[in-house]
């Protein structure tokens, strides 16, 4: 790995394909693809949103209102508390 501060993201990708069980010689393939491709560039990697949509709303607005806690609620549809509350504040769509 390098030096720098910031990890090599390919090689960190790399690391965890490997460890799920992608075969060596198919990883250094993809691992010379990518870095054909976007090597020297600065990539973004962006967080993928967790949009709570139509009926998963529903769900969560349904159980928001039964006895289940907020905690069994946040741990079930895998959403903050604050936006538990948000979403029992809104009500329906």
């Amino acid at each position: 790995m390098n030096s720098d501060e910031d990890p090599d993201i390919i090689e960190v990708i790399m690391r965890a394909c490997q460890a799920e069980g992608l075969d060596a010689g198919v990883a250094h393939i993809i691992e010379s693809r990518i870095r054909e491709t976007y090597g020297g560039m600065r990539v973004r990697i962006p967080k993928r949103a967790k949009h709570v949509r139509g009926t998963t709303r529903e769900q969560i607005l349904a159980d928001g209102l039964t006895d289940m806690t907020n905690e069994e609620v946040t741990d079930k549809y895998g959403i903050s508390r604050a936006t538990l509350y948000r979403l029992m504040k809104r009500g329906a769509p």
